[in-house]
């Protein structure tokens, strides 16, 4: 079981590793959140497992038609007043802050937007239902599954898990395995039929209800109208099986979310162990920490025929640049020139295709990823040039122009290969020499399994990878840092090097012989 959830790389590590042993009871190792005194990714002497997110769309948004000047709203039928309460935020060496709570029978409802400004609209009020307002069992899920003895302990405990949804994946030392995604998942209904969340709702029509969910309350998850835990996207014992944030389901009648990664990654792992499976090798440890390490973007075939393209557009230096990225493997390791032409053209591209049109239309929400961009048509009216007076599409005149781009900001940036720009630069909050980490140049990009996003420093927060069963010892981990948040500490960045390495450290349950605190009690202790 293999298992390396990428999040924000931080200093110290957003992960704390654990090895809690309770006689009798549990003996279990992995990591946590500073503070939690349980593991949530980790191991027991009875199987392994691991998390990554699903994506699954869990929350909606809600406007109202308002009266009596925005104190009360219409929400079917009736007239409800929003509740509120005003609560006092203490201020460090300041005065305190009273602060307007206001609440709708979805639950919190916003008045002002990200940037402070009043949220517009007919009411001006935007009312917010989430999971995660309701109390939740997902502690008592990963609490049980530390005490667990095999997947049917696992199954059971995870009808617990309510929040956040995830993809789980666990193996154990009887040769079972299990995949399920976790997390309660609304069913929207708008008069009795199912709707999907993809816009915001009016909330006095009463669109988009969950029925049997009320916020802030101990909500009865059997009686309310979600995803019942059996039919949630699941396989028990597959022969191996992967999941990298990509779509979980084809079916779009199952509306679970429109949030997923692109499939570039999950493709990716999926070539990798098909090709395993077909060989006469076994499934080793030693294959999956190496797996786990794979730096191969396969989005240069997905967008090769626009590359093509441009091929007849550009001269000189350009043409060399062009010739180089469409030999290139698609090896994202940072000796290489060609995987920052590329880093630095598709980013140029994006924007020369996307952003004029958004910024026209008056949105500010990204742009899309390029598996949107790799299947637009040849001649799609997304591909007109910004400065083309008849308005025809061009593909090719885009994409040259956008490598004009990227080679002109790589020129000023002063780089000369991918290591110069695909570089950890882990700060402390602090952001003093001797609190942050060392620099590294680092393989991968945001489509690699080896998943590293330099712009905003976010990769593999983790990386476990754990045989299971008596004959099998070797399993291993890392993290990205150290275990101990005192700058003199020994454990402060020690396994930093091994990380960047990409080498891996024991992850046995053997008890070290210097345990600082052990915890003792009697009976009920």
């Amino acid at each position: 079981m293999a298992n390396d959830p990428h999040l924000d790389l931080r200093v110290p590590p957003i992960w704390y590793e654990q090895h809690v042993v309770v006689d009798g009871e549990r003996d279990v190792r992995g990591v946590t959140f500073p503070g939690v005194p349980f593991v949530v990714i980790g191991r027991n002497d009875a199987g392994a497992w691991g998390f990554t997110n699903t994506g699954y769309d869990v929350i909606d948004f809600y406007t109202y038609e308002t009266q009596d000047d925005g104190a009360a709203y219409r929400y079917g039928d009736e007239v409800r007043e929003f509740q509120t309460r005003t609560e006092t935020i203490a201020v460090a060496d300041g005065d305190d802050v009273e602060v307007e709570v206001t609440e709708s029978v979805h639950g919190a409802v916003l008045s002002r937007g990200n940037d402070g400004e009043p949220l517009s609209g007919s009411s001006g009020r935007v009312g917010v239902q989430w999971t995660g307002l309701s109390a939740t069992r997902t502690v008592e899920s990963i609490y049980e599954i530390g005490r667990s003895a095999g997947v049917d302990d696992v199954l059971e405990a995870l009808e617990l898990f309510d929040e956040p949804t995830q993809n789980f994946v666990y193996a154990d030392r009887d040769g079972r395995t299990l995949y399920y995604t976790t997390g309660q998942v609304p069913i929207r209904t708008t008069d009795g039929d199912p709707v999907t969340g993809t816009r915001v709702f009016d909330g006095s029509a009463r669109e988009g209800e969950w029925e049997g969910f009320e916020p802030y309350s101990d909500v009865d998850w059997a009686a309310a109208n979600v995803v019942p835990f059996e039919e949630k996207p699941h396989s028990i014992d597959p022969g191996y099986l992967a999941t990298a944030n990509q779509r979980i389901v084809d079916d779009p009648a199952s509306y679970l979310s429109e949030g997923y990664a692109p499939p570039f990654r999950g493709a990716r792992i999926y070539e990798r162990l098909d090709e395993r499976a077909a060989s006469d090798e076994p499934m080793t440890a030693a294959f999956l920490r190496e797996l786990q390490l794979d730096a191969v973007d396969r989005r240069v075939d997905h967008l090769r025929p626009i590359f093509e393209d441009a091929r007849s557009e550009v001269a000189g230096d350009a043409r060399e640049a062009l010739d180089a990225v469409l030999a290139w493997d698609g090896e994202t390791t940072p000796d290489r020139r060609e995987p920052l032409v590329f880093a630095f053209w598709t980013r140029k591209l994006n924007e020369r295709v996307f952003d004029p049109r958004f910024e026209d239309a008056d949105l500010d929400v990204g742009t899309p990823n390029d598996w949107v961009l790799g299947r637009l048509p040849a001649d799609s009216d997304w591909f007109v040039p910004a400065d083309a007076d008849a308005g025809e599409p061009d593909r090719g005149v885009v994409a040259a122009n956008a490598l004009r781009d990227a080679l002109a900001d790589i020129e000023e940036a002063g780089y000369a290969t991918y290591g110069d720009y695909s570089t950890t630069a882990l700060t402390h909050p602090f952001d003093r020499g001797f609190l942050n980490y060392p620099e590294y140049p680092t393989d991968g990009s945001p489509t690699t399994v080896n998943n590293f996003r330099p712009e905003s420093n976010r990769g593999s927060s983790w990386r476990q990878v754990v045989p299971v069963g008596d004959d099998a010892p070797d399993a291993a981990a890392v993290l990205p840092g150290g275990n101990d948040g005192d700058p003199l500490s020994a454990n402060y960045a020690d396994q930093l090097d091994d990380w960047a390495a990409g080498d891996f450290r024991e992850f046995s349950l053997d008890a070290p012989d210097d345990v600082d605190v052990r915890f003792e009690g009697g009976d009920g202790a």
